[in-house]
């Protein structure tokens, strides 16, 4: 499997099973970039039905980076690699002239001898689910890097404290590893949000998803740190959050395994024919069609 929009990580035939590889760049995130590098590249192992194992950051830190803020950088790396049990095998680590945050790009890697999932596997007639929390990930990075313009903006501070606690809750694997059995595809919500993840769906498997606006669920302090930014929640960064297509005959079952992980989840759709659309509904109305890729709304912070 070599590049393709939509399959997020590749896979090489090796003698006796598949190595599963993919990169990732944080150019995003300032606080916890070293935690979001790890989790956002191994969310994209996991979502093949793989464990990641294996990690290579290149790392390029800006000149007025002091060694406290490096301290902490590799000090939640670290974090995140004991939380799923991976390991540095390499990378590379400078300091760069003429940037004024880190940028990391990460690899990760697994191994296995068992199914790959593919993207592109979706069929007419699965089941369309979201697993995990909606838009988690942008409200975190919001409530870490720009505290002030919330706070600013008359935001409860409950709500700051409980969207920082979502930066801690973007791993996908166990979830990802639990539900593999049963889907026929699944695709990680990172850049573009839960929306782009359906496009990205759509697009691989050369259909259309059809989904019910009314059941997306955006939790309280996610819809309350993106309002006052004015971005839009479904169009935000999302790691922690699956989009999994799922076979009728598969529905029982998904869900009994999603309900024994203790992991919020809504069944928000269904595949058709298509060619790559995402059309959202209320109802029998039809709000709108996603025919084209969505830009992230988080970069608009740093315009």
């Amino acid at each position: 499997m070599g590049p393709s929009q939509g399959e997020d990580a590749a896979v090489i035939r090796v003698r006796d099973g598949f190595l599963v590889v993919h990169a990732d760049p944080i150019t995003t995130g300032v606080k916890h970039a070293g935690y979001l590098a790890v989790h956002v590249a191994a969310n994209d192992i996991a979502v093949r039905g793989v464990k990641p194992r294996w990690f290579l950051p290149v790392i390029l830190f800006p000149e007025a980076f002091s060694e406290v803020e490096i301290d902490e950088f590799f000090s939640d790396m670290g974090k995140a690699l004991r939380e799923i049990g991976g390991v540095v095998v390499g990378g590379h680590t400078e300091v760069t002239p003429g940037i004024n945050r880190p940028i990391i790009s990460m690899t990760a890697a697994g191994f296995t001898t068992s199914r790959i999932i593919l993207t592109r596997d979706a069929r007419p007639g699965d089941v369309l689910y979201v697993v995990g929390r909606v838009g988690g990930e942008g409200a975190g990075i919001i409530a870490w890097d720009f505290l002030e313009v919330l706070l600013e903006r008359n935001i409860e501070a409950w709500i700051i404290e409980e969207a920082r606690k979502y930066m801690y809750q973007i791993s996908i694997v166990n979830t990802a590893l639990g539900i593999r059995d049963y889907v026929s595809a699944m695709h990680d919500a990172t850049e573009g949000g839960v929306l782009q993840a359906l496009r990205e769906l759509a697009v691989a498997s050369g259909g259309r998803a059809v989904i019910d606006v009314d059941k997306l669920k955006i939790d309280e302090p996610v819809e309350a740190v993106t309002k006052a930014v004015n971005l839009d929640p479904l169009r935000i960064l999302s790691s922690g959050c699956i989009v999994a297509s799922v076979p009728p005959s598969s529905v029982g079952g998904f869900e009994k395994a999603v309900e024994e992980l203790r992991v919020q989840y809504s069944r928000v759709g269904y595949m058709e024919r298509g060619s790559g659309e995402v059309v959202l509904k209320k109802g029998s109305v039809v709000l709108d069609v996603v025919d084209r890729d969505i830009v992230d709304e988080i970069y608009k912070l740093w315009i």
